[in-house]
């Protein structure tokens, strides 16, 4: 195993110091069975939902591992919105505030590498361990529990200019940002599957909705006469080359290759993201069949024991406050099963 000295860094002066005072670590102590180091809880990903899980377990004094390989999935974004105390927050300054709370209790290490790799022991019984390999290549932890906060990746346009307002003027979630819009002249860049669907979220926000279909996905006629009663302007089979702005930094034009320049003030994209579900397959965790969320119950418990999922990677609610919500579920849900397991063994001990 690796050594966690070199590999792994405690928070600022640690509030609290974790010891065997407690039900669980007497028990897990005792029936300990191999001389490596195991955490209770290994977390994959650190975003608004792993941290949030990590933020309990540290209070539960749990001996957990959070894996964090980089940037999170809104990190261009300007605010957060939607989450109540930290309205039109800094995302960057949330997730920096975030690692403040979590570090300061000396249960949690961190390992700054990417998870590339897990496997769970061959023993079903009541010993369910679970090796964790980096990028390292080496197994780094074991683990009895797991939660995969991996989240999605977004599809984004390649258009010339769109990083310049990728999150300040150009998003993707309505229910985060949608309120930008509010009576505003909004273009909406798509290829096309479930394109009205997805217009019409923003109609409570405005009525000046123009979707630019991109590639070569043909809308049906239905969704042309739904646009149509609904005033949702179409542009189709014509490609966008270029989105322009003021000197101010906001957005005045989309470009189109065949027919101009359209004035819009907001850009919403919906091209689609890929679900990062790759250590959910090595586990065999069930999947959603048609956009490949992982499955979980009311604890964020997957389909494998002992296994959850949490934040952007089981639901198509992708939104702060459900991530940070999903993550403390899993992480109260896993504490409730420790404390029970420990209680029965004691018992049956005694």
């Amino acid at each position: 195993m690796t050594n966690f000295d070199s590999e792994i860094t405690n928070g600022p002066t640690p509030t609290n110091n974790q010891g065997n005072n407690n039900i669980i670590d007497e028990t897990a102590e005792e029936r300990q069975e191999s001389p490596e180091e195991v955490f209770d809880v290994a977390i994959i990903g650190a975003g608004f939902s792993g941290l949030s899980a990590a933020l309990l377990l540290g209070r539960y004094l749990r001996k957990t591992v959070v894996f964090d390989d980089g940037r999170t999935r809104n990190h261009t974004s300007k605010h957060v919105h939607g989450y109540l105390g930290f309205e039109n927050s800094s995302p960057q300054e949330f997730i920096q505030k975030a690692w403040k709370d979590v570090l300061q209790y000396n249960s949690i290490k961190v390992v700054r590498e990417k998870v590339t790799k897990v496997e769970r022991n061959a023993d079903n019984n009541t010993s369910v361990f679970f090796k964790i390999s980096t990028n390292s290549g080496q197994p780094i932890a074991k683990a009895r529990y797991l939660i995969m906060a991996t989240g999605v990746q977004d599809s984004k346009p390649n258009i010339e200019n769109f990083e310049i307002y990728d999150g300040n003027g150009a998003w993707h979630c309505p229910h985060c940002d949608g309120f930008q819009t509010a009576n505003k002249k909004l273009g909406i860049i798509t290829y096309g599957k479930n394109t009205i669907p997805y217009a019409k979220e923003f109609l409570g926000w405005t009525r000046d909705i123009t979707v630019f279909v991109q590639g070569n996905y043909q809308l049906t006629d239905m969704d042309r006469n739904d646009a149509k009663t609904l005033g949702i302007k179409l542009v189709e089979n014509d490609n966008i080359i270029e989105i322009s702005g003021n000197k101010n930094g906001r957005i005045e034009t989309i470009v189109c290759q065949g027919s101009g320049s359209y004035e819009v003030d907001v850009i919403f994209y919906y091209l689609g993201y890929k679900v990062q579900n790759r250590l959910a397959k090595q586990l065999r965790c069930e999947l959603d069949e048609e956009e490949g969320f992982i499955k979980v119950d009311s604890s964020q418990q997957t389909t494998v024991r002992n296994v959850y999922a949490v934040g952007d990677v089981d639901t198509d609610r992708h939104y702060v406050v459900f991530a940070a919500a999903s993550g403390a579920v899993a992480a109260i849900s896993i504490y409730e099963q420790l404390l029970k397991d420990a209680i029965k063994n004691t018992r049956e001990k005694s």
